[in-house]
């Protein structure tokens, strides 16, 4: 195993610490990187996640280091806490790049559940640096070279399951990630319009960064049947699937798989490699 750094912290927060698996470059040549965070419905779940994961063992192989962050849980820290620290691990990492010996504009982001919405809405909202800041962190480039997602959600709008699930059943933790304290303040405007702010699917644009996406089920019968289980509701195949339709009305790449069109050998890989060709956000570290 090449070296690895655990509890490196990125913020001031208990939750704001991350592990780096640091590829090994036997031409000692910058490696890129690719940034995991984990699922667990925004209440729970652990960096220490990413070793389980096949992507992990894919990018060691192939001397792409990577980075597993942990974040804010919404039971104290609801929208937009989790996507902040989200933008934030991108470019702590992009400022440590040097150090770490990362190609600063070949860095992708993966993740799992909550996480994989998290990484998404970062990637299709782009570069979120204040070039302003008194922080040198909040300054670097949030830009990503690519996205790979594994049972990921595309929106928090509870207003897309009413027209493609048959059932009733609301997402889980849906109120504690607006810092809602009843299902009716859903309706409200405020919530409304933070609902659209929380959702990846309005963001994307020409410009969006390749997108892997993977679904451990079928896709199944749409509309979604009412006796769904509602931990497959949320992560159903039709978030990428949507996806897919939006990315390719941009000409962008998006790849969707899912349990009855499974991944190819290699396929991973391959993606990662076409999309680290062209450098993204390294002139802003």
């Amino acid at each position: 195993m090449s070296t690895v750094y655990t509890d490196i912290r990125y913020g001031k927060h208990e939750r704001h610490v991350l592990d780096v698996y640091l590829a090994d470059s036997a031409s000692g040549a910058a490696t890129p990187a690719v940034i995991f965070l984990h699922g667990g419905g925004y209440v729970n779940g652990d960096k220490s996640a990413v070793t389980s994961r096949g992507l992990f063992q894919v990018c060691m192989k192939a001397g792409i280091t990577v980075i597993s962050g942990n974040y804010r849980f919404i039971t104290t820290d609801p929208f937009p806490a989790p996507m902040q620290d989200g933008t934030r691990i991108i470019q702590f990492v992009r400022h440590m790049a040097e150090e770490w010996n990362i190609d600063p504009g070949r860095i992708a982001v993966s993740g799992s559940s909550a996480g994989a919405h998290i990484v998404l809405w970062n990637g299709m909202k782009g570069d979120l640096s204040n070039p302003a800041s008194d922080d040198p962190i909040e300054r670097v480039s949030s830009a990503v070279s690519a996205i790979l997602t594994f049972d990921g959600q595309v929106t928090k709008d509870q207003y897309f399951y009413k027209e493609h699930y048959l059932g009733d059943k609301l997402q889980p933790n849906i109120c504690l990630y607006y810092g809602i304290d009843h299902p009716d303040r859903l309706e409200d405007p405020d919530i409304r319009k933070l609902s659209y702010e929380a959702s990846a699917i309005h963001f994307v644009t020409p410009d969006a960064p390749p997108v892997f996406t993977w679904y451990n089920i079928d896709f199944g019968p749409v509309p979604i049947p009412a006796d769904t289980p509602i931990s497959q509701v949320i992560h159903h195949p039709l978030h990428g699937y949507t996806l897919k339709k939006v990315m390719d009305s941009y000409g962008r790449p998006c790849v969707f798989r899912h349990a009855g069109d499974p991944l190819r050998e290699g396929e991973l890989l391959q993606f990662l490699t076409e999309s680290f060709r062209e450098p993204v956000g390294a002139g802003s570290a």
